[in-house]
């Protein structure tokens, strides 16, 4: 009977002293940039600015979606509403973005990438290259109405349809 309390006694100092192995909260292997991305606090304000965007029918600046990148939000020259729910242009806006950031760097100071879904368009360019920007879209500091241009900078144009 002593014996076997102190076994027990043995293997429960023994075994039970350590503790156990504390398995790590593992991250998401299958998340991906762009599910960061729709995480990311500024995008709150995307759903008011593509609202706007699409009433107003001219362009919108989305100063640093993310820091030094803006977004100017429109319509595209000749296309007729109904334009797509702000939930489908929100999505399609940060896959525009993302895509912008897997481009060259060089891309988004030198005009930006233009991207466009059914009549709207995203124009994702640097935050320092917006003197540059904004005169061709007719404005100097805040965005107003005016010439847009189709293709900003980016050679070949992707089309989400």
């Amino acid at each position: 009977m002593r014996t076997l309390c102190f076994l027990q006694f043995f293997f429960r100092r023994m075994f039970m002293s350590f503790p156990r192995k504390r398995r790590r909260a593992s991250a998401d292997s299958k998340e991906s940039f762009l599910a960061v991305l729709r995480q990311f606090k500024p995008f709150v304000q995307l759903d008011t600015k593509i609202a706007r965007a699409r009433s107003q029918d001219e362009p919108v600046l989305y100063e640093h979606v993310l820091p030094g990148l803006d977004v100017l939000l429109c319509t595209v020259r000749g296309a007729q509403p109904p334009y797509p729910d702000v939930d489908e242009l929100r999505r399609r806006c940060i896959e525009s973005i993302a895509n912008a950031l897997e481009q060259p760097l060089e891309g988004l100071e030198n005009g930006g990438y233009w991207y466009e879904t059914n009549g709207f368009g995203f124009l994702v360019f640097a935050s320092r290259a917006r003197t540059k920007i904004l005169p061709e879209f007719g404005a100097s500091g805040a965005v107003s109405g005016g010439t847009r241009r189709q293709n900003a900078g980016d050679a070949a144009p992707r089309s989400f349809r």
